[in-house]
């Protein structure tokens, strides 16, 4: 890419004109002093002037840095290595969201400078900060401009002192350091980024082999390399001319799934050839997999070099795509061009080599070829003139076409339209169908000729190599492979016996329990040793009046049949009241290295529509509560199990049941949802329902659902987290219970204001009509305000719990909030104003020890405000946490309709 040429950094203009240089920064130049004025007044200041004295201050605190001049809290979620022994820093999670703040701001403007060195005055050692001030001056100033290097040498001494604060935070994160750390925790990524921005800059530098060396460490550290270092490092050993290094990193990773790498592999073993460390066919196989992670590839980077002048709607080269794309799209081609063309452009004879096989020998192959390549399911490009299949919409452009019906995108939807035609054999000269699989369009399945098909680039390659690859083996017409017949053959079916014996002694058997390769039965505990040695394995007592299965990511066990253990409830015991079940989603979900499509459960969980149906309608009678909570990201997969969720019917015709609770479940239709809920409830939870495939509630689905909730009368407990209720339907729903509700629960959608419409009239609603309420959670509420709090306190004096995540307080308002006459045991809302200062922290709590003798415990989005109180201040704190604490257990627990109730039902 060239350099751009010197301009002003004012007005844009200087060419042919003589410029004149910031004389403090150096690194923006002015047609005039009129130009260096207005720039200065409109926040040049900033950027010359300020940042140097705040990092000059900043890096004078770091010298002197003490952990004791800090507020520290512990805790034990999310930490990193450091902060697991000494604590959180509280003034390093303020300068971090000021960071997050300012990453949204518009690049390179004043507004994100000043943020990111107000996140640095708060907290001088925040790795994040001296990270984005490096990717300020390398990125944001003048990218690729004519003082790019003298950029990225200040960026440098950025990352610099950035990875010298993580270190100094973070003792045990050494240059020398060899153990992993894990990307997942969130700590451990500004220092991560930190080390990438250094490796960049180096590169930029012209210190490649240190660059190289930065690179290595990194992924030393992250071995699963969420960075994307992978993809630059290979680049970067050709560069060197280091073809084992870079072979011996894309050994480490697959590039069937990475067009970055495929393409790089593509120019290395082109460079083994001319070594004669390889074959040419040996690069050609690498082109072929190239193809198939990106067809648009070899166009895009063709035309980019200069080397073809051909155009094509589809795959136009672009400069700019934003940073997003799409995989095996245009615009991750686009991407990649852009990225790596000065890599190839040192080598125009691998892009001629590659230009001449697009074609070779003809643009079209035969139409039987054509046909055996569609059927394949290769990445095809064929440009052609085809329409729809009714013939209308005539149109000429490029598909990415296929007939191998499980690679069509969608097939694996319930309404996808497979046309029979294909399952005959085709005849030559008839009409030729083709599935476009490129996301968005409208109608994927096209009609062509083949005498309208005017290119198939590179088709001699994929049909050279389809044929052994054994990701398109089987018959073309073959369905996504369904886990349900397998399932079927390995577990054994359920069978009633009579009585059930104990699998070690032969006696009368009181236990069940779900074992990897089989479920079974046991008189004891101890016959039961060997299996109870497994981490929290699930098992049942015969006798009790719960059915408790809870399959977490700690259970060791593989497989969990429930449609077994359901049976086993429904014959064998008598006594059953209580349904309690959660399945984690590693049961649940695709594995990565399974055959499962997209929809269909992992055949580790066994789960079936009559078998649920069956056991609902034979304990119908009995139940008191049902309680079925799903990890996230599961709806579809069990709603395939469940019938759409129509199992659940039966729960409608309990006449006993109380208690029911439905978490992460998706429903085709709202309808599905009210068929289920039984007019004597006492308790309901539909938290994060989902509707549709999208998983999205239109106005009129939340409308029906709040007709039917409004017969539920008997309701003290209602849960309806993710649901967009808004502050009309809870003015037409609350006067229902008649003052009988205790616990509303009404979360919002994490990060969508959209889906989150409570504000402060939907609190004085529930005030107005729920005087007696005693927990209000709106978290993630972001338009509940302080007003709407003090009212729920000021009329409500039951309450115990707010909930309020998505709400900022002041320390005023917290002071308004305490002073009114409450029973409240905790106050839980997002932060307390911008930067609380320690004036302000001492000062809450002195609020909360006046108001309520150390009584009201205060959580923030950082966890719970820990205070340094009285001993009889601090009892008053620890029984409440200890009623919390209950509170929290006894919602979960479905013998409880109000968690805060201190007896069940029995």
């Amino acid at each position: 890419m060239k350099t751009k040429a010197r301009e002003c950094g004012w007005c844009g203009g200087g060419e042919g004109r003589k410029l004149m240089i910031c004389t403090k920064c150096k690194l923006v130049d002015y047609c005039g002093v009129e130009c260096q004025t207005q720039d200065w007044k409109a926040g040049h200041k900033i950027f010359c002037a300020k940042l140097p004295k705040a990092v000059k201050k900043a890096k004078e605190k770091i010298a002197s840095f003490s952990i004791s001049d800090y507020t520290t809290r512990h805790t034990m979620f999310m930490v990193t290595e450091a902060e697991a022994e000494r604590g959180q820093i509280y003034e390093e999670g303020t300068a971090q969201e000021l960071c997050y703040d300012a990453m949204e701001m518009t690049k390179g403007s004043t507004e994100k400078l000043m943020e990111i060195l107000c996140a640095l005055d708060t907290f001088p050692l925040s790795t994040e900060a001296w990270g984005m001030l490096g990717h300020f001056y390398q990125y944001e100033i003048d990218p690729e401009g004519f003082r790019e290097k003298l950029s990225c040498a200040e960026a440098l001494k950025m990352y610099d002192t950035a990875i010298l604060c993580a270190r100094k935070l973070n003792p045990t994160w050494s240059d020398d350091r060899s153990e992993e750390l894990s990307w997942g925790e969130m700590g451990n990524r500004p220092y991560m980024r930190a080390l990438l921005g250094r490796a960049l800059c180096l590169k930029k530098t012209g210190k490649r082999e240190e660059a190289i060396r930065q690179a290595k460490k990194l992924l030393r550290l992250n071995p699963g390399d969420n960075q994307g270092v992978r993809k630059m490092l290979c680049s970067w050993f050709i560069e060197s001319k280091d073809t084992e290094g870079c072979t011996n990193l894309l050994r480490k990773f697959n590039t069937k799934d990475d067009a970055s790498l495929a393409y790089t592999d593509v120019l290395l073993q082109y460079l083994r050839w001319k070594k004669d460390d390889v074959v040419e066919n040996d690069v050609k196989l690498a082109l072929y997999t190239a193809i198939q992670t990106n067809p648009y590839v070899p166009d895009i980077l063709a035309r980019v070099h200069g080397f073809d002048d051909d155009e094509d709607e589809d795959d136009e080269a672009s400069d700019s795509n934003d940073g997003y794309y799409s995989l095996g799209g245009s615009d991750e081609a686009k991407m990649y061009a852009k990225d790596s063309r000065k890599l190839w452009k040192k080598y125009p004879d691998a892009l001629s080599w590659m230009k001449s096989l697009k074609f070779n020998p003809e643009k079209v192959p035969a139409e039987s070829d054509l046909i055996n390549l569609l059927r394949s399911g290769v990445k095809l490009r064929v440009k052609c003139i085809h329409s729809k299949l009714d013939g209308s919409d005539i149109t000429a452009s490029t598909l990415i076409g296929t007939q191998r019906r499980n690679k069509c995108i969608g097939c694996g939807l319930p309404n996808f339209y497979w046309p029979r035609s294909l399952n005959q054999p085709h005849q030559l000269a008839s009409d030729i169908l083709i599935h476009n699989n490129v996301f968005g369009t409208e109608e994927h399945w096209r009609r062509t000729d083949y005498c309208d098909v005017e290119e198939v680039p590179y088709w001699e390659i994929l049909l050279q190599f389809y044929a052994d690859d054994e990701d398109y083996i089987g018959d073309y017409r073959d369905e996504p492979k369904s886990w349900k017949e397998d399932k079927e053959k390995e577990r054994p079916k359920f069978e009633s016996t009579g009585t059930l014996k104990c699998k070690e002694c032969g006696s009368d058997a009181k236990f069940y329990a779900l074992d990897n390769d089989s479920n079974d039965f046991y008189c004891s505990k101890s016959c039961m040793e060997n299996f109870l040695a497994e981490t929290e394995p699930p098992y049942l007592e015969l006798d009790s009046e719960t059915f408790k299965l809870r399959a977490t990511g700690e259970c060791s066990i593989r497989t969990i049949d429930l449609d077994h253990a359901l049976q086993v409830a429904r014959d064998y015991m008598p006594n059953l009241k209580y349904v309690d079940i959660f399945v984690d989603q590693h049961y649940i979900l695709e594995e990565m290295d399974c055959s499962f499509e997209l929809g269909e459960p992992n055949p580790n969980f066994v789960l079936s529509a009559p078998v649920l149906e069956q056991f609902l309608e034979s304990k119908s009678a009995d139940l008191v509560a049902f309680v079925f909570h799903l990890d996230d990201c599961c709806w579809e997969e069990v709603k395939a199990l469940t019938n759409r969720c129509r199992a659940f019917a039966p729960l409608a015709r309990m006449p006993n049941l109380k208690k029911l609770s439905l978490r992460n479940f998706g429903f085709d239709d709202v309808e599905t949802i009210t068929m289920c809920l039984n007019s004597g409830l006492e308790s309901l939870c539909l938290d994060h329902a989902a509707i549709g495939f999208e998983r999205v509630w239109s106005k009129s689905q939340v409308d029906a659902l709040v007709k039917k909730l409004s017969q539920l009368s008997h309701l003290v407990s209602l849960s309806l987290s993710d649901i967009p209720i808004t502050d009309c339907h809870l003015r037409s729903l609350l006067p229902r219970f008649h003052n009988r509700l205790r616990c509303l629960h009404l979360c919002g959608a994490f990060g969508d204001s959209t889906n989150s419409p409570l504000t402060d009239n939907g609190m004085k609603a529930i005030a107005e009509h729920c005087p007696s309420i005693l927990t209000v959670d709106v978290d993630y509420q972001g338009k509940v305000g302080s007003s709407g709090i003090l009212t729920l306190v000021q009329k409500c004096p039951n309450l115990l719990e707010i909930g309020a995540c998505a709400t900022s307080l002041t320390v005023e308002d917290v002071r308004d909030i305490l002073n009114t006459p409450n029973n409240l045991l905790i106050l839980a809302f997002g932060q307390i104003g911008r930067r609380p200062s320690n004036a302000e922290n001492k000062s809450l709590q002195n609020a909360v020890v006046s108001a309520s003798n150390g009584r009201v415990v205060i959580c923030t989005m950082y966890g719970r405000v820990e205070m340094s109180l009285l001993p009889e201040h601090q009892a008053n704190q620890d029984a409440s946490i200890a009623k919390i604490d209950r509170a929290h257990e006894q919602q979960r627990d479905p013998m409880f309709c109000n968690k805060w109730d201190g007896d069940g039902w029995w």
